[in-house]
């Protein structure tokens, strides 16, 4: 004999939370498995079998007409069926259930573990020759009823025996799965079977809340497609299985009539359009795409068609389930080969959900006898698929970080170009600028100053000293707009004579050390950028700082360059630092340019030390 239910969810439990502290699993993900196992646990308890079902015969009535006295007569043509639980699918007609019931000297119930109906009514004799008749079915609201109970229950008083009639009649799929328990027993088994409930129902509510909460942050639409697709899915199992009309809708048979298909309508059209999303099918796959589409919009006209005519809307919608389980394997399967990463997931839940969908279908059009795993197959593939969704899902946010990281950095990298790009032509103009002053203007000084050979001799002095200031001046400008001495000399020269030209005249002293970085191949746009953040700083210790002596050094490391720049002049205030000019600015975007860090740091005793370090690049 098996234990009991409740010792095989404390053992599976204590075992999953063993595993869980050894794996360091999240305790959302643990609170949700320790959820779905208990739940799978009770619901596969072994059910009570109460007492053995009752003989039974079927009766057909195409015209709906026939009456309680015509078919309780003997002689009508009822025909005996082994079945307990005769599914007779989408059938127009009534039908009549003749049950055959044993004496017993304790109360039992006769229980219809199936909410679909629409019209029961189940007839007993009398002791006079007359028959008295209880209604069920979802055309009656559940307050209706004689026992309050998410399906169909019709007590048996002690010591009952004798034949009792049920008619059937639906506008969808008619199934009678009928069960004759013993009432004590159908109470305890009733407890284990609610909670089972209460663990699914828990699991698809949790996890709609938690995405729920996702989507608001993140405005991702397949978070919203997912949570609307559990809500359609608690819809339709609530309706499906009763659960709604007992505690959501007692007193509507509207409701209690509709729940069902408007379910399926949101789980489907939902479903659909979360596959599509996450599968981006309308680029990868855009054949499928346009099958996800029709389940869409078959969902859509189902639910509007549910207001005219039941009947079509559920046979428009079990043509498009039916549909669903070729054109769901087939996207997901086709963006997976197609490189859509994620759609792995899509096909681990799939195949926990298809076979619950296929025996769903098939129990309704009645082509499978109506059984605990027909009946609640679909619910455990449910579980297993939204937890495997929900791993999809929380894989997307990481898709969604390294596609945000690979935008960032190409923005990035697309500013560095244009950056670059800005520099270069800046420099390109500075060159040609300088070329022309030192081609055009330089050389026509010089000619200028050619020319005073011919003045008297009383009036060359003060027009040769002016006209070469000019041509020292116009050689200056050049020389700051570009240092033509860095193409002819190359970075250390150029920087050499940079420091005699600014301090000699200005009576500086200056000492350089620099290491000869055009042996190493320095990119020429980087031997530019180091040019002129030197001369930035060696300028604004001519100009600002009142220095009297300057050191620049230059020096390779190991696979990187360290330029240092000191003067002992009266430094810079840190409002200065803080409040930076077009200099300061400048020398901090060569430094980028360079993949460097420049620092300005203040001397001990007065005067400043710029530093600038960045990595060796080759040309």
């Amino acid at each position: 004999m098996p234990p009991p239910a409740a010792y095989h969810v404390l053992r599976i439990i204590c075992t999953q939370i063993h595993m869980d502290a050894r794996m360091d699993t999240p305790w959302s993900m643990t609170v949700a498995r320790w959820l779905v196992v208990a739940g799978l646990a009770l619901g596969g308890a072994a059910r009570a079998a109460g007492i053995q079902p009752p003989s039974l015969a079927l009766l057909e009535d195409p015209s709906r007409s026939l009456r309680i006295e015509q078919v309780a007569r003997p002689g009508a043509a009822f025909r005996a069926i082994n079945a307990p639980s005769p599914s007779l699918g989408l059938s127009a007609s009534a039908w009549w259930l003749r049950i055959d019931v044993p004496a017993s000297d304790s109360s039992r119930l006769l229980s219809l573990p199936y909410t679909q109906n629409d019209d029961l009514i189940l007839y007993r004799p009398h002791a006079d020759g007359g028959w008295s008749a209880e209604q069920a079915g979802d055309h009656q609201a559940l307050a209706q009823r004689a026992l309050i109970h998410p399906h169909p229950l019709f007590m048996l008083e002690p010591g009952f025996a004798g034949r009792l009639y049920l008619r059937a009649q639906s506008s969808g799929a008619l199934s009678l799965p009928l069960e004759l328990w013993d009432e004590r027993a159908f109470w305890r088994q009733n407890l284990r079977d609610q909670l089972a409930y209460g663990f699914y129902y828990a699991v698809l509510l949790a996890l709609a809340i938690y995405n729920a909460f996702l989507w608001a942050l993140i405005r991702d639409r397949a978070y919203l497609y997912y949570v609307l697709y559990l809500v359609g899915l608690v819809v339709f199992q609530g309706a499906y299985s009763g659960h709604a009309a007992w505690l959501l809708w007692p007193h509507s048979a509207l409701l209690g009539n509709a729940g069902t298909l408007l379910g399926l309508c949101a789980t489907l059209g939902f479903g659909a359009a979360f596959v599509a999303n996450m599968a981006r099918t309308s680029s990868r796959v855009p054949r499928w795409h346009r099958g996800l589409q029709g389940l869409m919009l078959a969902a859509l006209l189902g639910a509007l068609l549910l207001l005219l005519h039941y009947r079509l809307a559920m046979i428009l919608l079990l043509v498009a389930v039916a549909a669903s389980v070729l054109i769901f394997p087939a996207a997901i399967v086709s963006a997976y080969r197609a490189g859509v990463r994620q759609a792995r997931f899509l096909i681990l839940g799939l195949a926990a959900f298809l076979p619950g969908v296929v025996l769903l279908v098939l129990r309704t059009l009645g082509l499978v006898p109506g059984t605990w795993w027909t009946e609640h197959a679909y619910q455990l593939g449910t579980l297993a698929e939204v937890m495997l969704l929900s791993f999809a899902l929380a894989d997307r946010i990481k898709l969604l970080d390294a596609e945000r990281d690979r935008a960032t950095a190409a923005l990035a990298a697309q500013r560095e170009r244009g950056a670059q790009a800005l520099l270069d032509t800046q420099d390109a103009e500075r060159r040609r600028i300088a070329q022309d002053l030192h081609d055009g203007l330089g050389q026509q000084l010089l000619a200028v100053l050619g020319g005073l050979r011919r003045l008297p001799a009383e009036l060359k002095p003060p027009l040769d000293a002016g006209l070469r200031e000019a041509i020292q001046e116009t050689r200056r400008v050049a020389a700051n707009l570009y240092p033509s001495q860095l193409d002819r000399l190359g970075l250390r020269e150029a920087l050499e004579a940079m420091m005699a030209t600014l301090f000699e005249p200005a009576g500086i002293g200056y000492v350089h050390d620099i290491d000869d970085l055009d042996d190493l191949a320095l990119d020429p746009r980087d031997a530019l950028q180091v040019f002129r953040v030197a001369q930035e700083a060696l300028s604004n210790a001519l100009r600002h700082a009142a220095a009297r002596h300057v050191s620049l050094r230059l020096k390779q490391l190991e696979g990187r360059y360290c330029l240092q720049i000191e003067d002992d002049g009266r430094g810079m205030p840190p409002q200065a630092q803080r409040n930076r000019g077009r200099g300061l600015d400048g020398m901090h975007d060569r430094a980028l340019r360079l993949d460097g860090n420049l620092r300005i740091l203040p001397q001990p005793g007065g005067g400043t030390r710029i530093e600038l370090e960045a990595p060796l690049r080759h040309a």
